[in-house]
């Protein structure tokens, strides 16, 4: 069984070799039955993400769901192998 999360991505892998334009937020987050997973952060690292959510004005949830998928999208863009 594929994860939501690896479904996401080679979707986006997909589009991304395709050359159409990437998915926007909206278009995610549309795609998505919201799933929950919970996930163990090091001591510093959740330090830092409720600083950034406290400044931000945002629940450390949404800012760590933003991140993941900010990180996804960029890890299709970098992982991609240049046409020879």
């Amino acid at each position: 069984m594929v994860s939501l999360l690896q479904q996401l991505g080679l979707e986006l892998q997909q589009r991304f070799e395709q050359g159409t334009p990437p998915l926007s937020t909206g278009e995610v987050a549309d795609a998505a039955s919201s799933e929950r997973i919970n996930v163990t952060l090091p001591r510093g690292v959740m330090d830092d993400l409720k600083r950034h959510a406290l400044h931000e004005g945002r629940s450390c949830g949404n800012l760590a769901s933003f991140l993941i998928e900010d990180g996804l999208r960029r890890h299709a863009l970098i992982s991609r192998v240049p046409d020879s």
